[in-house]
C-alpha cells in the first residue's frame, strides 16, 4: 500500500466498522481490526461528528 490510501484501501477497513460511529469509535475500532499506519493517519483527518456508514466517512475526508 503506498503511504497516500486511497478509497479501496480505506474501505477495505470501514466495511466492517458499526455504524453510526464517532471520529473516535471509528478510529478506535479501525485499530482493533489491524488497520494500518497509513490507514489511520489518513482517518486522524477525519472532521468530528457521527457517521452513519463507511460512505459518508469517505465523503467527509479532505482531499488530499
Amino acid at each position: 500500500m503506498s503511504s497516500a490510501p486511497d478509497r479501496a484501501d480505506l474501505l477495505r477497513y470501514l466495511c466492517h466498522v458499526r455504524f453510526p460511529a464517532t471520529k473516535q469509535e471509528i478510529h478506535r475500532q479501525c485499530v482493533a481490526l489491524g488497520t494500518p499506519a497509513p490507514c489511520l493517519e489518513r482517518l486522524r483527518t477525519l472532521p468530528e461528528g457521527t457517521y452513519v456508514e463507511a460512505d459518508t466517512v469517505l465523503q467527509a475526508l479532505p482531499p488530499l
